[in-house]
């Protein structure tokens, strides 16, 4: 309950109060299946992408959130990166560019718009997306 109350009070988390986990889930399969790749691959991305939400729009994003992405610039060549931690937003001319610390402490830069974005939900997150997808049941 504790979890639930902190989830609520934290201003960050309001743009979920719309959404339950099975959108954010037809959100996310809407996305990976826009690029056409076979049945088995589509499945294993989503699989993957299990506790993660599809962003489109920079106020989404979280410093310090997970974010994994595939890059659409070659569709001849389409995969889901291992991802990165997000550790600052740059708006540049040629667009929004994102940069992300991996584990071995190796840093990436990605075009925001060159890219399929999801950012993985945090604890706080998926407990106040279990209480709106239990709310909806009840209605």
């Amino acid at each position: 309950m504790e979890l639930l109350l902190k989830a609520l009070d934290n201003e960050e988390n309001e743009k979920l109060l719309e959404l339950t986990t099975k959108k954010i889930n037809q959100t996310k399969s809407n996305m990976i299946k826009e690029l056409m790749l076979p049945a088995p691959v589509t499945k294993e991305i989503l699989t993957k992408l299990k506790h993660y939400m599809y962003i489109d729009e920079m106020n989404e994003l979280r410093y310090g959130a997970f974010l994994r992405w595939i890059n659409i610039v070659d569709p001849n060549n389409l995969f889901l990166s291992p991802g990165g931690i997000l550790c600052e937003i740059n708006i540049t001319e040629n667009g929004i560019v994102l940069v992300c610390k991996n584990f071995a402490h190796k840093y990436y830069q990605l075009k925001m718009d060159e890219c399929l974005l999801f950012q993985k939900l945090s604890t706080q997150e998926l407990v106040l997306l279990s209480a709106l997808d239990h709310l909806e049941k009840k209605t």
